[in-house]
């Protein structure tokens, strides 16, 4: 009974401190949410009036990746995407990257929807639908996109950590009463990273299993 008690407890603890963390922090959340949702309809808009252009800049852009990741594997997908999500964290620092890498992944993710929903076709790419492309990339999308869009926000919040530094010592004010703004940008990177790790796994693994037997299609 005293280890249920516990249990409890310590849900409970942690319950909290995910909701208050939420609520500290969900102004730039909801930026970053809008400004990855916007740039996805910009992409989804572009993709499905110029197929042309976007056929060209997509055929570059995956063969640019296909020579970054030369075996698709639980470490290498993970390593590419944990890259990528530290470049947003820290790029904070200099605030317009996180906006960048939310705009741009956005986009992209958009783009091969308008393409495909235009009814464009991709050389030696596995799906010509939109429909299966959200297929096979949800899976691991549903944890992949919030590990991104959560890093980028943990950008935001140390840039906001670096102004209210700077305004501590214009104004002579204490700077430790920005020092919640580290805690918070770590708890929100640590739980980008938790996310990432299981679109990794996710994705290496089960992603292509799923999107076959959804779509009855055979892909490797």
């Amino acid at each position: 009974m005293s280890n249920l008690n516990s249990d409890n407890n310590i849900l409970g603890k942690y319950s909290r401190y995910v909701i208050d963390l939420y609520n500290r922090n969900k102004t730039i959340l909801l930026i970053a949410v809008i400004i990855y949702f916007a740039s996805l309809f910009i992409g989804l808009s572009i993709g499905y009036f110029s197929t042309a252009f976007t056929g060209n800049f997509l055929t570059y852009l995956l063969n640019k990746l296909r020579g970054m990741i030369i075996e698709i594997t639980t470490f290498s997908i993970l390593l590419h995407n944990l890259q990528s999500l530290l470049v947003s964290y820290f790029g904070g620092l200099i605030i317009v990257i996180p906006i960048g890498a939310l705009a741009f992944n956005g986009f992209i993710y958009g783009a091969f929807v308008g393409f495909f929903l235009h009814g464009g076709v991709l050389q030696h790419y596995f799906v010509s639908n939109p429909v299966d492309f959200i297929i096979y990339t949800l899976p691991h999308g549903i944890f992949e996109i919030p590990g991104f869009i959560i890093a980028s926000a943990g950008g935001f919040r140390l840039a906001t950590l670096v102004i209210g530094i700077l305004t501590s010592l214009g104004n002579e004010t204490p700077i430790s009463e920005n020092y919640w703004k580290i805690n918070d940008s770590l708890a929100l990177v640590a739980i980008a990273i938790v996310l990432i790790c299981i679109a990794a796994v996710i994705e290496a693994n089960y992603s292509i299993h799923l999107g076959n037997y959804f779509t009855g299609l055979n892909l490797p």
